[in-house]
């Protein structure tokens, strides 16, 4: 069966994610326990082997990133895009969590399924609240969002595509490392009954396969 298999990375932990600072397109780089673990997480994936990977252009993914494809048998360029970025917060940026998410995800989510909205409309409602919240107006709308994302993974996807060829193999494994906002919502949107409470802890991993034209969620959070 032809198949592509992506991972999905989310980058290792940082100080900010320690501190509980809200860091969307702040620059960071990871802490010593980030290393430890991407380096543990390179090891696990080193039976994979990747034929293309990509990350946010963001220190804390691309340091992930370099570190996961250094355990990998062949050489393969690591290809950063600001498509990947997280979530922009805009006047929210370096502040802490709770002042952020006046409620936490899952409880927006619950919040969402009691008040009986159709779970299509789940991301852009949490992400228009959070523009509306932005005390300087500059955070993301859900467009500009969704479309950087969907643009990056079409373009992915023809990638693939042409790599199953040139290769002639009837799987391709695809390493994207990026943040958790942007990984569970295009998730969401892409995948049926996708539960968008569960976290992606970091250094940890989805492994999302497309096949017959859908792609199927094969394992969750894993490391």
């Amino acid at each position: 069966m032809n198949k592509i298999n992506y991972y999905f990375v989310r980058h290792g932990e940082t100080s900010a994610n320690i501190d509980g600072i809200v860091q969307g397109w702040t620059d960071s780089s990871l802490d010593d326990i980030g290393i430890n673990n991407s380096q543990k997480l390179g090891n696990d994936l080193a039976s994979v082997p990747f034929h293309l990977a990509y990350t946010s252009d963001l220190k804390r993914a691309q340091e992930t990133g370099q570190i996961i494809l250094s355990y990998q048998e062949e050489d393969i360029p690591l290809i950063p895009t600001p498509a990947f970025r997280e979530f922009n917060y805009g006047g929210f940026e370096n502040q802490p969590t709770e002042a952020v998410w006046k409620q936490s995800l899952p409880a927006k989510v619950e919040q969402l399924k009691a008040d009986k909205v159709p779970s299509a409309s789940f991301v852009p409602l949490i992400i228009d609240e959070l523009m509306h919240d932005d005390p300087v107006g500059e955070s993301e709308d859900f467009m500009s969002f969704w479309e950087r994302i969907e643009e990056a993974m079409l373009f992915i996807h023809d990638e693939a595509l042409e790599q199953r060829i040139e290769q002639m193999t009837p799987e391709i494994n695809v390493l994207i490392v990026g943040h958790e906002l942007p990984i569970r919502f295009f998730l969401h949107e892409v995948l049926a009954d996708f539960d968008l409470t569960q976290s992606l802890e970091p250094a940890h991993y989805a492994h999302v396969s497309y096949y017959k034209g859908a792609y199927h969620l094969e394992t969750w959070n894993e490391i």
